[in-house]
């Protein structure tokens, strides 16, 4: 009730404020469409009053009335790229990757350059997929709407929507030369982040590729079924991670560890926080080995250097990103959302690694045609990886594999 009262007043002092600056500089002249005044109040309220390091409020709504848009205008106040106005288009975009799923029909789409509609990707077993919509395919119409000079965006909502519900589309094949309809029954879509499978030494193998609500419950799954299949140790691939959310990786972190930090984080105002596992999961007793790359970023690192400061398993790999910054996204009034750093994260020993990044206890690189080629993105090419062979070796060693049955 005190932070809302706060921002309250932060809005009518803006307000005023907006008003005397609107008067002389013209703040209200040309708005972009889906930025009117009070949006703009609201993100400089919260920025304000959350934004990790103080700001002032004048320099704000100044700077916006010299460049014209939000994005803009924290860009060149704040230099953070992690602080951003989303349209409530890409808000929505968010939302569905945080939650893991959505009702639609299971493709990934892209707008060519002659401004053709295509299929990209159809999921497997998807509602587009077992229609027979293929890579290629050039939308024609949706739902009666003639796609060609779409948005991707406007594609997107066109053809999700709520669960069992129809959509029809038009489509033309370019390698036939023929054009087909189809009606479709939208689905309840998953978008997995949990993948794995048992290699040599019963060594369970899993990839976690992003962090959202869904992820704990599916990492837990896939470790039941190794588990059942004799796991011994385990390697989890946080290769080409970004992160996602915080609370999905202190959740994963408290399967291996009963008490103790997963974190700490600190703000502008009040002393560091410790951030404990939650102590909701029967903890995994196998040893573990994380892998990380360059692109491992965020929640990843947090994990990583979780295993590592706790000393509860190796880090093998290089370097990781460094993005040490932790973001509250705000939903606004005109359904944006503006993604906030409020806070900046230690690792589970205090180690502060933004700009830095985790360093790994056995550093291990791939050759520059592997990494060019995504290598540890694709199973078929695991000869090639490097990195994941340094795991298994590692954990033949603790698990006390001979070398003749290594070989």
């Amino acid at each position: 009730m005190v932070k809302y009262r706060k921002l309250v007043v932060a809005l009518v002092i803006l307000i005023i404020v907006g008003g005397i600056i609107g008067f002389v500089k013209g703040v209200n002249a040309e708005l972009p469409p889906d930025e009117d005044l009070l949006t703009l109040l609201q993100v400089a309220a919260l920025v304000k009053t959350q934004y990790v390091e103080p700001v002032s409020i004048v320099s704000m709504i100044d700077k916006y009335a010299e460049l014209g848009t939000l994005n803009a205008m924290l860009e060149e106040i704040l230099d953070d790229k992690y602080t951003y106005y989303m349209t409530p288009y890409q808000f929505n975009e968010m939302q569905i990757q945080t939650k893991g799923a959505y009702g639609g029909i299971g493709v990934l789409i892209g707008v060519t350059e002659d401004e053709k509609v295509v299929v990209v990707d159809p999921f497997v077993n998807a509602p587009g997929y077992n229609a027979g919509l293929r890579p290629g395919d050039e939308f024609v119409t949706i739902d009666g709407k003639d796609a060609r000079g779409m948005t991707s965006e406007e594609a997107a909502n066109l053809l999700r929507g709520e669960p069992d519900t129809v959509v029809k589309v038009k489509l033309y094949r370019p390698k036939t030369e023929k054009e087909y309809e189809v009606e479709l029954v939208r689905k309840t879509i998953d978008l997995p982040t949990v993948s794995g499978e048992m290699l040599v030494d019963n060594i369970g193998y899993v990839r976690i590729s992003s962090f959202n609500k869904r992820t704990p419950e599916e990492l837990d799954e896939k470790l039941s079924e190794l588990e059942q299949q004799g796991l011994a140790g385990l390697i989890i691939d946080l290769r080409y991670n970004p992160g996602g959310l915080l609370d999905a990786a202190i959740d994963i972190a408290s399967m291996f560890a009963s008490s103790g930090p997963v974190l700490f984080v600190e703000g502008r105002n009040g002393p560091r926080q410790e951030l404990p596992v939650n102590q909701k999961h029967v903890i995994k007793e196998y040893p573990v080995i994380c892998l990380v790359n360059n692109m491992s970023a965020s929640a990843s690192e947090i994990l990583s250097g979780f295993f590592k400061d706790r000393q509860l398993g190796l880090v093998i790999g290089q370097q990781t990103f460094g993005k040490g910054l932790v973001q509250t996204v705000y939903p606004l009034y005109g359904g944006g959302a503006l993604s906030l750093t409020t806070q900046r994260y230690l690792t589970a020993g205090g180690v502060a690694i933004h700009g830095k990044g985790v360093t790994p206890d056995i550093e291990e690189l791939l050759s520059e045609e592997a990494e060019k080629d995504y290598v540890p993105l694709n199973p078929e090419r695991r000869n090639e990886d490097t990195q994941l062979k340094r795991a298994i070796t590692e954990m033949q060693k603790i698990l006390g594999v001979s070398r003749d049955k290594a070989a």
